[in-house]
């Protein structure tokens, strides 16, 4: 199977580690492609943000429906431009932002999300509400840092976004952490072991469940909402 992976920012760094985390866990026969948007935008921090980088991912679907994909993946915690994506494409449509929530909802009783900025807070909340999941959810959590600079964390850094993680979990009584940022993509593994909570990655359980989706040949209902 191919998947298009779309990072919504134009961050090639950022379009990196989202590639070797895909690489990482995409089974032996999956074609992995991932670009960056290309509509200028250079970190999503809001809904102006958004709105402009929505442009470019769509554009990018578009793009590989041509190439012939079977489903995409949209890289980024806030699931942009998610809705109008599964409008225009074939296969199945995934957001990262999405995906870690329901991961996240089956492994424990009640999530929190860290994301990089507050501004990112209220996007999250109302995804989460869409998706069903607020009864799940215990509370959406700010780095304070910018999306662009957890790229490339320091030790500092990352034990201080560890000790963050850690304090959020006892205040929120989650039992389950969703990294809220692409950015973040390649702590998953080490923010599980320093927490003793599985820590959810969108960009890896966005994977997973499109590789689930097109083996099982599920697409997107183009019933009423998403017919083109």
């Amino acid at each position: 199977m191919k998947i298009l992976v779309i990072n919504p920012n134009d961050s090639n760094d950022m379009r990196l580690l989202i590639e070797q985390s895909c690489r990482e866990v995409a089974g032996q026969s999956t074609d992995i492609t991932v670009v960056c948007a290309g509509a200028g935008v250079a970190s999503v921090e809001g809904y102006y943000d958004g709105a402009i980088a929505q442009v470019g991912v769509l554009e990018q679907i578009q793009l590989g429906e041509k190439e012939g994909f079977d489903a995409y993946l949209i890289a980024c915690a806030d699931d942009t431009g998610l809705y109008a994506a599964r409008e225009i494409a074939k296969g199945p449509v995934v957001g990262i932002g999405e995906a870690a929530m329901h991961y996240a909802s089956m492994l424990g009783y009640g999530f929190a999300i860290l994301t990089a900025q507050a501004k990112s807070i209220a996007v999250l909340a109302n995804n989460a509400s869409a998706y069903g999941l607020s009864q799940h959810c215990r509370g959406i959590f700010a780095a304070c840092m910018p999306v662009l600079a957890l790229e490339d964390l320091t030790s500092d850094e990352r034990e201080r976004l560890v000790a963050r993680a850690q304090a959020i979990i006892e205040q929120s009584n989650a039992e389950v952490l969703v990294l809220g940022c692409a950015g973040l993509t390649q702590q998953q593994t080490y923010f599980s072991q320093q927490l003793g909570v599985p820590v959810i990655d969108g960009v890896r359980a966005g994977i997973s469940t499109l590789e689930g989706l097109v083996k099982n040949k599920l697409v997107t209902s183009k019933r009423n909402t998403y017919l083109r």
